[in-house]
Order: structure tokens, then sequence, then C-alpha cells
């Protein structure tokens, strides 16, 4: 009866849009819904971020865009968890978004952090584009779209100088983290604006649908 009512606690917890989640073993969660391709990359005129790894953890979950299940990445056939400080906010990537090589991605989900208290992973968040972070990982562009929940402590905030001028330094934390992170292989180029992060995310969002419409 213990693990049966643990479960339910875990299911309900992370249900939203009708979405359920059930563990599969250890290192995997599975879902009813495809978490790239069926939830909605703006709801309301909000965009929406579904998190990977929450704010404060190491360990490298991901989604997996073919099965659209959370998965914990593996290395060196182990379990992989981030060699150094946990996430300095919840990290996913927008849903329903390509982000094509020739735009700076990988041709995968755009990256984002969102600055807030940390929530369980596959949580949707409602989100407000604040700006992103430009970064060379290894020499190839690797962008991160930075932003903040609607209804955080940061709700009132709408732009990157914004943040910085109200609350110093918690922009700074996430580019020293994503720097240190990786050792020496990342490197700052810059921070974006919130109207180019957010054409940014549309160019990632018509590059997703030409990719539906083909297959």
């Amino acid at each position: 009866m213990r693990i049966v009512f643990i479960f339910m606690i875990f299911s309900y917890s992370l249900m939203a849009e009708n979405l359920i989640f059930k563990p599969d073993g250890k290192y995997k969660i599975l879902s009813n819904l495809h978490l790239v391709n069926d939830i909605e990359y703006k709801k309301d005129n909000n965009y929406q971020a579904l998190i990977e790894i929450p704010a404060g953890v190491r360990e490298k979950w991901e989604v997996n865009h073919k099965s659209g299940h959370l998965e914990w990445e593996f290395q060196d056939k182990k379990p992989r968890k981030v060699k150094f400080l946990g996430y300095p906010g919840n990290y996913g990537f927008i849903p329903q978004t390509i982000l094509e090589k020739k735009d700076g991605g990988d041709g995968d989900p755009l990256d984002i952090i969102v600055l807030d208290a940390s929530v369980k992973k596959g949580t949707i968040q409602k989100i407000r584009v604040l700006g992103a972070i430009k970064l060379l990982d290894s020499g190839e562009q690797d962008d991160k779209i930075i932003a903040i929940s609607i209804n955080g402590a940061f709700s009132k905030i709408n732009t990157l100088s914004q943040m910085m001028i109200e609350f110093p330094g918690s922009i700074e934390i996430i580019r020293y983290w994503f720097e240190g992170y990786k050792g020496n292989k990342m490197q700052f180029m810059g921070y974006m604006k919130r109207d180019k992060a957010e054409s940014l995310v549309e160019k990632a969002h018509k590059s997703w649908s030409n990719h539906q419409n083909v297959h």
C-alpha cells in the first residue's frame, strides 16, 4: 500500500494539461503525451517551457526527442551527473521548436533556463522570455533562452537589463554557471535582447512546424 500511495502522489503532482507521467524503472519516466510535439509552445499568449532538470539538481535528465519520454542521460555507461554546482534555474526547452544549425542550434528544441524556485522535472511552466545568453560550446554556438516564471518571484521583470538593475548578480550567476560547468569548453559571447530572443523562438517554432508538415 505504501508503494502505491507514493506512486499516486508522484503521478498527481506531475499532471498538467492532461499530461500524466509514469516511472519506468529508475532511469526513465513515460508520458502519455509527446513532450516535444504535443505540448503547446505558447498558451494564453505566454510561452511555455518543459522542465527537464529542476533548479539545484545535478542529475542530467532530458527528453528523448523520438519517444517524447524523459530519460536520465548516460555517459560512460553511468547515469550522468553534472560535475559542478546544481543548475541555477529550472532547465529544459520550449516545446514545438527546432533550432536549426544555420540559426545557431543543433537541430533540437530551443534550450531555456527559467529563473524560479525549483519545480519537479516534467513540469510545464508558463514563462516570459527576458533574452538569451550567447555561448560557444567547444567552438559551436549553443545559446540559451533566459526566462522567468510568470507566477514566480520575478514576475514583474520584463528584460535582462531590468533584471540586472533590480536584482544585481542574478543574470551573472547564470553566465558564470554555464561558463564553469564544462570546465573551459564553454565561452561567453554576450547577451541577446528580449525582442531578438522572442524572434528566435518564433523562428524555431516555424522550423518545427515545417518539419511536421514534411513528415
